[in-house]
């Protein structure tokens, strides 16, 4: 009897012992030793015997027939999935914390904000949820005219990471080819010497540059928001003429403003604050350093050229997860009434909102192009598993699983992320 290998991919890896009723009746193992014969036999019970490897991280002790270009290539692909794998279980667990947090601000119980990560169903319960109740509270304080703006974050590939691994693979980065391998975007990091394009500070830390979200500070022009100090400028659609405003101020604040800043934000920044050509660069600088950029970033897709498309895609993979996305900028501004529960809101909304839209505008898409690539790369690698036993047929195929998962799970992530800020700004959208 023959056994064609291409059918080991049309049945379920769950059901392959049922090509043999030996196979069923001991376990997956129904001829003693038939594990580690070379033949069908030895294939469909390898098969039979799944692949635990991709759940317990034991990848790296895999064997598999065919050499060491043909294991290296299905270890690569197992080591892609399961990691992005990872990433989502990671990514939904952070997006229920944060949905958690901005529901526990606006007074909701407990027992409402917990769920197990899974399959994206733990973030969809709670943040829809806290959906719920944003919606309800922005319909209950309709009076003070909310306004909220979400601005996309930048994502970045950390270009360290992925020469590591390119190497690794076999098909390093050629000299001189860095700059233009950064698709898309731009090379930035860290610049000890003089910062010649714009110097990047990130969320909460001290600002004198541009801010695009909130100011706590302040603000020399394009204020609008509350202030603490004199307002220069209009208070509640009124001529200020320089004295303190207990309403909106729109224009320039003195001193404790909480609210968008256009110009220069001198306090703390809830989103990015950037400075132009800074002497000192204490965040990341692009454009441009005098001195050698270090652990330099990529806020597009780093890809280089002359490299081997199966080394790109197990590495774009692999170093996801040091991939980063900074925080979007939002703005949360109240224009009318605001009152004791308007400013709550307000104050729940702007601390928690920038980490739940990241999910819907930046982790959430980046994450989900990658597993995209690990999915495309499937084809190629399951032919190269026929030719490398049973376990390597079971371990792809499970591979391709996790990898459809993960698909799944992301679009339900970034469906949850979305029904918040849609909330918040009475849109779908978000207000971007």
């Amino acid at each position: 009897m023959s056994v064609n290998r291409w059918k080991l991919f049309a049945m379920p890896v769950a059901l392959l012992g049922l090509a043999s009723p030996l196979l069923v009746n001991c376990g997956g193992k129904g001829i003693p030793g038939a594990d580690s014969l070379p033949g069908p036999a030895g294939d469909l019970a390898s098969a039979a015997g799944g692949c635990e490897e991709m759940k317990n991280g034991g990848i790296a002790n895999l064997k598999f027939d065919g050499g060491a270009e043909v294991e290296g290539k299905i270890k690569g692909f197992l080591e892609a999935a399961a990691s992005l794998d990872k990433l989502t279980a990671d990514m939904e667990a952070d997006l229920i914390g944060s949905c958690a947090r901005l529901g526990k601000d606006l007074g909701m119980k407990d027992e409402e904000l917990k769920a197990e990560a899974g399959g994206g169903k733990g973030a969809e319960k709670v943040c829809n949820a806290v959906s719920a109740k944003v919606n309800a509270a922005v319909k209950a304080n309709a009076e003070a005219k909310l306004a909220v703006q979400i601005d996309p974050p930048k994502c970045y590939a950390d270009i360290q990471a992925m020469q590591t691994c390119l190497g690794e693979c076999g098909s390093p980065v050629q000299p001189g080819k860095l700059e233009a391998s950064c698709e898309g975007g731009e090379i930035s990091g860290k610049c000890d010497a003089e910062c010649k394009g714009s110097c990047t500070v990130d969320a909460g830390a001290a600002c004198s540059g541009t801010c695009k979200a909130s100011c706590s500070g302040k603000c020399d022009a394009g204020f609008k928001g509350t202030c603490g100090g004199k307002c220069d400028g209009k208070c509640d659609g009124k001529d200020s003429k320089g004295a303190a405003c207990a309403g909106t101020c729109e224009g320039k604040c003195d001193a404790r403003a909480e609210g968008t800043c256009t110009g220069t934000c001198d306090g703390s920044c809830s989103g990015t604050c950037e400075l132009k050509a800074a002497a000192k660069c204490s965040g990341s600088c692009s454009g441009g350093c005098s001195a050698e950029i270090k652990e330099p970033k990529c806020s597009g897709e780093f890809k280089p050229p002359s490299v081997d498309p199966t080394c790109q895609m197990q590495c774009t993979a692999k170093t996801a997860g040091q991939a980063k996305c900074d925080a979007p900028n939002v703005r949360v501004v109240a224009n009318g009434k605001v009152n004791a529960d308007a400013q709550k809101l307000v104050a729940a909304l702007q601390t928690s909102l920038p980490a739940i839209a990241k999910v819907q505008l930046g982790t959430g898409k980046k994450l989900a192009a990658a597993v995209s690539g690990v999915a495309k790369a499937g084809a190629e690698v399951k032919d190269v598993a026929l030719k490398a036993g049973g376990k390597a047929v079971a371990c792809v195929a499970t591979a391709i699983d996790a990898s459809a998962s993960a698909t799944a799970s992301i679009d339900v992530n970034i469906q949850a992320s979305a029904s918040v800020s849609g909330s918040a700004s009475g849109s779908a959208s978000g207000g971007t």
